[in-house]
């Protein structure tokens, strides 16, 4: 058991640190607008999607910005909102959810649980940039479930906010609407923020309905250009209706239809944050979260003849304390980062199993994550920047039942990651890169205590870990931009869910590689191609399934779109995504053919006139049958494929105005 001891051994450590950085004095080197910012990982594969590129976007989600980017597929879970959102990236399909994290200025907004994050509960407006981190040098960054990457998204400083009151509304197909408004206000030393937002829509499917409400309000206190203390208020409510998957047969000729008609869920989450980001002297900068948030999920389903109902309760408390110096050490400009994360999760099931058994069962994880990033620029060398980062991580759970305060089981592993990056810069705008780095995983809380299930199966799973190596090439010129990086992931102890047993248990070994090509060309001053392609190949290299491929990882995807800017005020916007062949999942012995492939075009148009702007989209305009994934059935259902119909053609239509 880790005694509140040794964790406060660790604060302390970190404030000593402080203390032996702050006698220093070396040139002040930062840029304070953003939040949090940490740029690129040296040597690895990095996009980073500005200010400007966000503004002038015509995205209507965030899921809508960030998958237009090579090697970035984009899963939406309720249908055209960012309600619940799985980013899929270097071969992690099935699976992605609890291997690609989404933070906010760096705090995890996905869980410990596997279900996807939450970004509708973020205002749009309030984003400064997006960056997006593939393959496992992000596990360095940010801890655990890095396996394949990070999308952080970093908010605007309130010093540079100014007083506005925004009001959105929009209408789309499939009888859905939304509206919001922020307002933000500075008052003398004092910043508020306050968001509001409701969205409802009846579906594209049967028993598809989705409603959405959220608030959020922030209070910051600037004491100086330099320092910022602030506290964050979140409140999420969700009802959704779970249409399920249906067979090929209906696919073709009813996809709209639902198998599942009397299926939902409800989500309640609050959460409060409370920070400080500080530069304590020239070079050297100070930040310190803590987040506490408290989640209720409830999901009722039909099974046979009678209904099954499961609670879960999920309480988290987030520390995330750092502090980063830039400083010259013997012709070596140094700039180095120490942090400490803790993560401390209850996860409570309360409910009966397909077997009238009821139960009622708790699982306490705590994991701790000292680490640090140094990264060394050497004047002799001024060309070439190298980075190295370690993480620790140590990882204790406890399992109790809960009615009975009885212990079930304990457990306790230690991990590490580490990374090694390198870039070159050839001349001007032409950069050469590369990284070797390991990450690592543990499992989710309910990998651990399953709905199906009373009893704990942490005891069966191993901790997943991978090593990831990259290499890439990127030049930049006036009007061009040219990409590429090659990959290759070696994954051992993958854990996913079983779905002929119902528990969760680990795969055997597997590889994920691939190239990734990104080009942009500004054909006229207002016209812009953008493209890009991703060829992965990601397939088990030993055990019983050696040589097959992974599920939900297509071979070929990619991008294509035409921005052309009529003027200064509208902007429109031709887009084509294309995903190939995909292995269905839950499919072991490879009974079923591989999804099919399909094509995506879509339109968007953005006016702006003064304080207002008007949005407009039509998605899938040639209105394509399609859909993204495909699944085995039982096999007391004849193994049948069972597939999760998209959407056909759809239109939206959004107002905005600012004052």
């Amino acid at each position: 058991m880790i005694t509140r001891a040794f964790i406060l051994s660790l604060i302390l450590l970190i404030i000593s640190i402080v203390n032996s950085y702050s006698d220093e004095k070396s040139p002040l080197r930062i840029t304070i607008y953003p939040t949090i910012i940490n740029k690129n990982v040296t040597g690895s594969s990095t996009t980073v999607i500005d200010y400007t590129t966000i503004k002038k976007s015509s995205y209507k989600t965030i899921g809508d910005l960030i998958s237009k980017f090579s090697g970035v597929n984009f899963e939406n879970l309720y249908y055209g909102t960012d309600a619940k959102t799985s980013v899929r990236m270097r071969g992690f399909g099935e699976q992605a959810s609890r291997n690609i994290l989404i933070l906010v200025n760096g705090i995890r907004l996905t869980d410990m649980t596997m279900g996807g994050a939450n970004l509708s509960s973020i205002n749009v407006d309030d984003i400064y940039e997006i960056e997006i981190i593939k393959g496992g040098s992000a596990g360095v960054l940010f801890g655990d479930g890095a396996t394949g990457g990070a999308v952080n998204i970093i908010t605007k400083n309130p010093n540079f906010v100014r007083d506005q009151f925004n009001f959105k509304t929009s209408l789309k197909s499939f009888s859905s609407k939304s509206k919001s408004f922020s307002y933000t206000k500075r008052i003398n030393n004092f910043v508020v923020q306050s968001f509001a937002s409701e969205e409802d829509t009846q579906g594209y499917r049967e028993n598809s309905k989705f409603k959405s409400d959220i608030f959020n309000f922030d209070l910051s206190f600037l004491n100086d250009p330099t320092n910022r203390y602030f506290a964050k208020l979140n409140y999420s409510e969700q009802l959704t209706e779970i249409p399920g998957n249906i067979t090929l047969t209906d696919f073709n000729t009813r996809p709209r239809y639902s198998r599942t008609p009397e299926d939902f869920g409800t989500e309640k989450v609050n959460s409060i944050s409370i920070g400080s980001q500080n530069i304590l002297d020239t070079g050297t900068r100070f930040s310190n979260v803590f987040k506490f948030e408290d989640k209720d999920q409830t999901t009722s389903a039909l099974s046979g003849t009678r209904y099954i109902l499961a609670k879960t309760n999920l309480e988290t408390s987030t520390l995330s304390s750092n502090i980063s110096k830039n400083q010259e050490l013997n012709n070596i400009d140094l700039d180095s980062k120490l942090g400490l994360d803790v993560f401390s999760s209850a996860y409570r099931a309360i409910g009966n199993d397909y077997y009238q058994v009821k139960y009622n069962n708790v699982a306490t994880q705590t994991i701790i994550e000292p680490f640090g990033i140094f990264k060394f620029n050497h004047s002799s060398i001024e060309s070439l920047d190298y980075e190295i980062g370690f993480r620790y991580h140590y990882y204790e759970l406890d399992t109790d039942n809960y009615t009975t305060k009885t212990s079930l089981s304990s457990d306790d592993r230690q991990n590490y990651a580490w990374s090694i990056g390198a870039n070159y810069n050839l001349r001007n705008g032409e950069n050469i890169f590369t990284h070797i780095s390991r990450a690592y995983r543990a499992p989710r809380l309910d990998e651990i205590i399953s709905l199906i299930s009373p009893s704990p199966t942490h005891s069966y799973i191993k901790h997943q870990y991978s090593n990831d190596i990259e290499l890439g090439y990127e030049v930049m010129g006036d009007k061009q931009r040219f990409k590429t990086s090659v990959f290759r992931t070696l994954i051992k102890n993958q854990i996913y869910l079983n779905q002929s047993t119902f528990k969760n248990e680990n795969f055997d070994p597997s590889v994920h590689q691939g190239l990734e090509i990104e080009f942009d060309q500004y054909i006229y001053d207002n016209l812009k191609l953008k493209s890009n392609a991703t060829y992965i190949d990601s397939h088990f290299t030993k055990g019983n399934e050696k040589g097959n491929e992974t599920s939900y990882v297509p071979k070929i995807s990619g991008n294509m779109s035409l921005n052309y800017n009529l003027d200064n005020y509208t902007d429109t916007s031709l887009e084509y995504k294309y995903m190939g062949k995909q292995r269905a999942g839950n499919d072991p012995t490879y009974i079923l053919p591989k999804s099919k492939a399909y094509q995506i075009i879509d339109f968007n148009i953005s006016h702006k006139i003064k304080n207002f702007k008007l949005k407009g989209s039509i998605n899938n305009i040639l209105n394509k049958k399609y859909y993204t994934n495909l699944i085995k059935g039982s096999s007391w259902s004849g193994n049948k494929p069972y597939a999760y119909p998209q959407p056909g053609r759809t239109l939206f239509l959004g107002f905005e105005s600012t004052f």
